[in-house]
């Protein structure tokens, strides 16, 4: 009896064992250093945008972070989408999809600041990439008015400031900034509208 319970009892310390190393893996996960997203694009959180021309919202769907490249599938918890029909360049059926990523906490941070979430607005119009930040406004303005001038710069090709080009400027409406980094858009830095302990910083284009 007791030789034939003994291979039972090897599988029993077998998965005992494989268990403690899923903790321990779990554990090594949990206090992984941050993956920073400065230089980093989000990939889109909707799939099938590429095939909104004519069939519209029928077309999308929010992605699963499953289906989204490294390192980004590990970082990103959940994502929600909302579609709204809009005409499309020659008037045919179209879409303009607005979708969230809730990132993992710890996950990832941008200039060293946690970064909460990213929304995205996209349509064949215009786009807006939205970073959630978990700091208050006052405290990481200097710090993200910098980054977001300096890659301005950077992208703009010169080290010189050309007609307001990268310059910031006050933005009364939403309490912050904003710094036109091209003929189409800008970027955006003010307080979060739904909780002020947190910060907005935002990459706009339109037609």
């Amino acid at each position: 009896m007791l030789w034939r319970m003994q291979p039972l009892h090897r599988l029993w310390i077998s998965l005992t064992c494989l268990a403690a190393l899923g903790g321990l893996a779990s554990v090594a996960a949990a206090g992984a250093a941050p993956v920073e997203l400065a230089g980093m694009d989000p990939p889109s959180w909707v799939h099938g945008a590429d095939k909104a021309s004519g069939r519209g919202c029928r077309a999308v769907r929010a992605r699963r972070p499953a289906e989204l490249p490294a390192p980004w599938r590990g970082l990103v918890r959940t994502i929600t989408m909302q579609c709204t029909p809009m005409a499309g360049v020659d008037k045919e059926p179209d879409a303009s999809t607005e979708s969230v990523a809730t990132l993992r906490p710890g996950a990832a941070t941008l200039r060293g600041i946690p970064v909460l979430a990213l929304r995205l607005s996209e349509s064949w119009a215009h786009g807006d990439t939205q970073y959630v930040l978990d700091a208050p406004h006052a405290e990481v303005a200097a710090l993200l008015g910098a980054y977001i001038k300096a890659r301005c710069l950077s992208r703009a090709g010169t080290t010189v400031v050309v007609e307001g080009l990268c310059e910031p400027m006050a933005d009364e409406g939403n309490g912050g900034t904003y710094t036109r980094t091209s003929e189409l858009g800008g970027a955006w830095l003010h307080p979060d509208p739904d909780d002020p302990r947190r910060t907005i910083l935002a990459d706009a284009w339109s037609e």
